[in-house]
């Protein structure tokens, strides 16, 4: 199966489609011809492709015709497109395969829809694709499928990631717009993983109105830098803030200039959330972590719907912290008590010994912990308590052990902005559980132990 974008279709399969014009090709995308395609040896390597860029730049809608042309040249496969929520992938992914295999009236009919299923089905081969959402659970865990398409993959943590993809025979694809870290990143270095970069200039079907709003986002002179390796240089070095190219004027006086829109939406490229609360912490091996002769606290978080999430933390002095994620698990999904759920999951607290610091909004769950033989605290409460704990946690040093979930909260977690765009001293309640625990847990420790930072 051919790997690249959807412009090298027609130099890969001149033998399965018609000589069309460039416009006639997109428009079309192919000319059914019932052969099989032969599969490129120089692409069969890989057992995933990552789409990666900027906005409008035909991610994810090349690899909808991908998987099309798979669909009409293998028999009897399942494709699954996977979004975080069904209702938004079979509003946003699905219409696009719809529309992809109604600009070839020969195609399309032969294609078969159950909109209660939010399948499509190429009745001479049998071979279908189904729009999915990982927020039906038993779906992911039941679901089996040859391939499967992550459309904004940024949206999923890494675990239902692994559960889908231990799922899929043959082939994974993904696609996201580098707004943030997060898991796949380190696919980067998996010699099964194929990384396409592209931005709205490689797509010369994007509508010139988009195309002049994402030019609106460029902060420098254009051409005064240059894109190597993911880094925009200017003058020999990466730009910093000290080394910056010259201004683009006229975005600058429109006030449209920004170099984070630019450097996502617009080169593709990873950029740092400009309204970011947390930044520079620093991950560490959990064999380090077990290493450390500390003594450990925990930070508690209560959720029922939303997760409960549990950190444990050390105190190494000087300013500096060791965390490991410990839980991350809404209370109904546990079916146990707090109590019960803190020894299946948080093995390393000691009864009658570790302190745990508590969301105390919810008294009736610490005093569960209390009755359980647990040494059970509040968290400091009252007005501008979170925002005098986030700058707490800004000012010391913190060292994690890795997991999805704290480091998907870690990147995302961020300032409200108001109706300028500006950053408020507001944090955006959002995904904040381990931000939270851990808030809870160093604010204590500073106050108790006298920590000066």
């Amino acid at each position: 199966m051919h790997l690249s974008v959807t412009r090298n279709y027609k130099k890969t399969y001149t033998n399965y489609i018609s000589q069309l014009t460039d416009d006639e090709f997109n428009l079309r995308c192919i000319k059914y011809k019932e052969q099989e395609i032969p599969i490129e040896p120089s692409y069969n390597r890989y057992r995933q492709v990552v789409s990666v860029g900027g906005s409008r730049s035909s991610k994810s809608y090349s690899i909808m015709q991908l998987l099309m042309l798979y669909l009409i040249t293998n028999i009897a496969k399942k494709v699954t497109v996977w979004r975080n929520l069904k209702n938004v992938c079979r509003s946003t992914v699905l219409e696009d395969f719809r529309k992809i295999i109604r600009a070839d009236k020969n195609v399309y009919r032969k294609f078969k829809e159950n909109k209660q299923q939010g399948t499509f089905t190429y009745m001479p081969t049998g071979s279908y694709i189904v729009f999915e959402g990982a927020d039906d659970i038993g779906k992911v865990l039941g679901s089996a499928q040859d391939i499967s398409f992550f459309n904004e993959i940024s949206e999923f943590n890494h675990e239902v990631y692994l559960q889908i993809t231990q799922r899929t025979a043959d082939r994974i694809f993904c696609d996201y717009n580098p707004s943030k870290d997060f898991f796949l990143e380190k696919y980067r270095l998996d010699e099964e993983t194929c990384f396409i970069h592209s931005t709205f200039k490689d797509n010369s079907f994007c509508p010139p109105m988009i195309v002049k709003q994402l030019l609106s986002y460029e902060p420098w002179e254009t051409g005064s830098y240059t894109i190597e390796n993911g880094n925009v240089y200017y003058n020999g070095s990466v730009i910093t803030q000290t080394n910056q190219p010259p201004p683009h004027i006229e975005n600058v006086r429109k006030g449209t200039a920004s170099e984070f829109m630019w450097m996502v939406y617009g080169l593709g490229l990873q950029a740092e959330k400009p309204n970011r609360i947390y930044k520079g912490w620093r991950e560490i091996s959990a064999e380090k972590f077990e290493s450390l002769n500390y003594t450990s606290y925990f930070g508690l978080d209560f959720g029922s719907s939303n997760p409960t999430a549990c950190v444990e933390v050390k105190y190494g002095g000087d300013g500096d912290f060791y965390v490991y994620p410990r839980m991350y698990k809404p209370l109904n999904d546990i079916n146990d008590s707090i109590v019960t759920a803190m020894e299946l999951n948080v093995k390393s607290i000691i009864k009658g010994k570790s302190w745990i610091v508590c969301d105390s909004a919810k008294d009736q769950y610490i005093n569960s912990l209390k009755i359980g033989g647990f040494i059970a605290v509040g968290a400091i409460k009252g007005g501008g308590s979170v925002e005098f704990g986030i700058q707490l946690v800004q000012g010391v040093t913190v060292y994690f052990v890795m997991d999805s979930d704290f480091f998907s909260e870690y990147n995302t977690y961020s300032w409200a902005l108001d109706r300028y765009g500006k950053a408020t001293d507001i944090p955006v309640k959002n995904n904040d559980h381990y931000m939270d625990a851990l808030r809870y847990v160093i604010t204590y420790l500073i106050k108790y132990l006298r920590i000066k930072i």
